[in-house]
């Protein structure tokens, strides 16, 4: 049964999310995460602790790890606070949650940071796990030691998270409630997985850059390119603020990869608009069967589609490059 925090803590969701390895592995990797930010705003030292405990000191060059952590799902890509040890945590997260001896390194880690936690590791008792989660570093240390321990009994504890759960824990899956929609509009379980819903946003993608005359690798040699040289009309009011030129990754192949992830987002985004507007108060005429023949989609869509696309690969640009920026300073002040 869910609680009132549904649309912030689900255990549906994550009990479903995590049935796959790769699920489980993305939603541990992120509460770790989670875990280590909360714990080393408590302890300035937990950097240190961290690098001698998991026996590795990373160089700027695998910032790679953190970009691909953050491309592979819509859910579980964490923000990360401005000028805190954030980036170098996620990037621990990452190391230890595809180490091949995670549980007993975790184990270290936890008898040293939540050393109350350390039982949750033999055996957990839902009726008295409610009294350990009253912080924002106890409910993720608990949280990822009976993920990691005991993945069988979620279904048993998460309740407790869930009632337990306060906004300041900042749990956040990026765009829950907008596929959570589309599951309820469709009435399909995993509407981002149905192959009719994916060639739904696959079509609407096509149909805006049909619209526009453009194509994706068009997009990258042209606008795009104006994007990091600031010459694009609609970012020249940034540079009052001072702008910013960025240049493009030179993987071209990873950048396309961006850009179409982007464009299906967008479209998804502006689909949500279209069926909550015009379609949910005439009993969800639009189905998985029916869609290529009455979904209602015009020049309005196309265009809305395609400028949130493009902000959105600007921005995403400029962001990991300040992440970047920070992972650099992260490590700089480690090792300095």
């Amino acid at each position: 049964m869910e609680t009132f925090n549904q649309p912030y803590f689900s255990n549906s969701f994550i009990l479903n999310y995590t049935k796959s390895d790769t699920g489980h592995k993305r939603f541990f990797t992120y509460i770790l995460f989670r875990y280590f930010s909360f714990a080393g705003k408590e302890d300035s030292s937990l950097p240190v602790f961290l690098r001698e405990t998991l026996g590795c000191t990373p160089s700027p060059e695998e910032d790679s790890l953190l970009f691909d952590y953050l491309a592979e799902d819509y859910f579980f890509s964490p923000s990360m606070e401005q000028d805190s040890q954030d980036a170098l945590y996620l990037y621990d997260a990452i190391y230890l949650a595809n180490h091949s001896d995670t549980t007993s390194i975790f184990q270290k880690i936890l008898n040293t940071l939540t050393p109350a936690l350390s039982g949750l590791c033999d055996s957990v008792d839902p009726v008295t796990l409610p009294a350990l989660l009253t912080t924002d570093r106890d409910f993720y240390g608990a949280l990822c030691t009976l993920t990691l321990y005991h993945p069988q009994t979620l279904a048993d504890v998460l309740p407790a998270f869930a009632s337990a759960y306060k906004s300041e824990f900042l749990f956040t899956y990026e765009d829950f409630l907008l596929f959570d929609f589309m599951d309820e509009y469709f009435q399909q379980p995993d509407c981002r997985l149905h192959p009719s819903f994916l060639e739904l946003l696959d079509t609407l993608v096509t149909a805006t850059l049909t619209y526009h005359k453009t194509e994706f690798d068009t997009l990258l040699e042209t606008e795009l390119r104006q994007c990091q040289q600031g010459t694009l009309s609609r970012f020249a009011g940034t540079k009052r603020f001072g702008s910013l030129s960025l240049s493009l990754w030179k993987d071209q192949t990873r950048a396309r990869h961006m850009l179409e992830e982007l464009f299906r987002y967008a479209a998804l985004y502006e689909l949500r608009n279209n069926l909550f507007d015009f379609h949910l108060k005439e009993d969800r005429q639009i189905t998985l069967e029916n869609w290529k023949k009455d979904l209602r989609w015009h020049y309005v869509q196309y265009s809305n589609v395609y400028q949130l696309a493009i902000d959105s690969f600007y921005a995403s640009c400029l962001s990991m490059e300040l992440l970047k920026i920070q992972f650099q300073q992260n490590l700089h002040s480690l090792l300095s």
